[in-house]
């Protein structure tokens, strides 16, 4: 407290000092405007300019750095076991000082001595057990001050998190020690990068800490250009720990940043979010057809075309537009993986959930026909083939599948048991035994040393004996 006060009165003297300075200027240049006039006496008047504030707190930097040190350290103490148990893993200090230094590294990230001030933040981040921002915070300090006498210790630090408190993301920190080196530039092009680089972590124990520093970022940055990077890389973070704030961010970066590269990956993310989290299904569809409608040649755009497509169907039971949507999925992309996805997808809506066996026959001879080669489409054909045995009873049809599965892939396995099908169902389902005695002929001509082979002989014998 005693400090605090100094540190007060000290402030109360230059923003007197500042004042009386202004009023001396005022009087050597000559009359005052008539606004100035209507506003003296004021309070307002006597307050100094807003770069001489920023000069006399500057002055004071030393004076705050010697404070978090002392503070820190008389507040750290070494507690012994009885001490430890009934001890309460909250003090009232670390959360003021938090916010002070996180307040003093916004202001101040370009003198080398705040290099401290990020290493006294990761002490008290570790001494309340928030080892992953006690990790962040050292890292920092080597991304902004890479010459700083204290790199030593935060990388003895880092190791020591490595090896026990944060032994399951120990492989995640060499990540980012390895990063580190590698980056260049100013302090804010390597540190946006940095931010940029932890974004694409999706490990929730780091999550609001990696967006905690980002939103850092942005409020002392001066050179970095990108900063709809770091905005999307909280905006991703966020989403592993608060929806609203997820939302915020990704919103934030739609109306700060028209010309961003990240503006279809906000939207699909949103989309995400509403669907998935939130089950906001009506407000998911729109938010992806903004998305289609906008970016229609991103990736995000066929993202959101296969989400939109699943949700109809498994969230929101609304086959129609599920068809609808998997349709226009086929029609722009033509035979791209998620062409074969759609197919699938709604060869099963057709079969298991709206009853229309034809079409789900259909589908999957539009698969065949996409991906003529390969197994997909031969496995469509067998599929095709036993729906139409065994669903719609269209004989004509399964022979004709056959035929196909016989052209593709000749003398191969799938084409024996689909030559002997198409002899079976001549024989057992369309009732014309001369021409199934001769397909039999024909198939132990073929492939005599095949099992069924003897079972096609089986049915010329029993032929024979009527």
């Amino acid at each position: 407290m005693f400090h605090r006060n100094v540190l007060l009165f000290a402030n109360c003297i230059l923003f007197i000092s500042s004042s009386a300075s202004a009023a001396e200027n005022t009087a050597i240049s000559g009359t005052p405007t008539a606004a100035a006039q209507a506003s003296a006496g004021s309070a307002s008047s006597s307050l100094p300019d807003a770069p001489d504030l920023k000069k006399a707190r500057a002055l004071l930097a030393p004076q705050k750095i010697e404070l978090f040190r002392t503070t820190v350290k008389e507040t750290t103490q070494e507690k012994g076991l009885f001490a430890r148990l009934f001890a309460s893993g909250s003090n009232p200090i670390d959360a003021e000082l938090l916010a002070e230094m996180q307040q003093f590294t916004e202001w101040y990230a370009s003198l080398p001595q705040t290099d401290e001030v990020f290493h006294l933040k990761a002490q008290v981040h570790k001494r309340m057990k928030n080892y992953h921002a006690a990790a962040l915070n050292w890292m920092l300090l080597k991304v902004m001050y890479p010459q700083s006498t204290l790199v030593a210790a935060a990388n003895k630090q880092l190791k020591e998190l490595g090896d026990d408190q944060l032994e399951k993301q120990a492989a995640i920190i060499d990540k980012l020690n390895k990063k580190i080196a590698s980056l260049s530039g100013d302090m804010d092009q390597r540190t946006g990068v940095f931010i940029e680089f932890l974004g694409t972590f999706r490990d929730e124990t780091f999550a609001a800490s990696i967006a905690a520093e980002g939103a850092s970022f942005l409020a002392r940055n001066e050179t970095f250009q990108s900063e709809d990077m770091v905005e999307s890389a909280i905006a991703h973070q966020a989403m592993l720990f608060d929806n609203d704030v997820a939302l915020y961010r990704f919103n934030k970066l739609l109306a700060l940043y028209p010309a961003s590269n990240f503006r279809a990956d906000s939207l699909l993310s949103i989309a995400s979010i509403q669907r998935g989290k939130l089950k906001l299904y009506d407000k998911a569809a729109k938010t992806f057809m903004v998305l289609i409608e906008k970016h229609p040649d991103s990736n995000e755009a066929k993202s959101g075309y296969e989400a939109l497509a699943t949700m109809y169907n498994e969230d929101m039971h609304d086959y129609p537009n599920a068809i609808k949507t998997y349709d226009a999925i086929i029609a722009k992309y033509k035979n791209d993986p998620v062409v074969l996805r759609a197919l699938l997808a709604m060869e099963q809506v057709y079969e298991t959930k709206t009853g229309q066996a034809d079409k789900a026959i259909d589908t999957y001879l539009k698969l065949a026909d996409i991906f003529d080669k390969g197994q997909e489409g031969l496995n469509a054909l067998i599929s095709a083939e036993k729906i139409a045995v065994n669903s719609t009873k269209n004989w004509a049809q399964a022979i004709a599948i056959n035929d196909r599965i016989i052209a593709r892939v000749p003398n191969t396995e799938d084409a024996i048991k689909a030559m002997y099908s198409t002899a079976d169902l001549t024989d057992t389902r369309m009732g014309d035994k001369e021409k199934a005695k001769e397909l039999y002929q024909n198939f132990i001509k073929e492939h005599s040393d095949h099992q069924l082979a003897k079972e096609a002989q089986k049915r010329i014998d029993a032929m024979m004996k009527k």
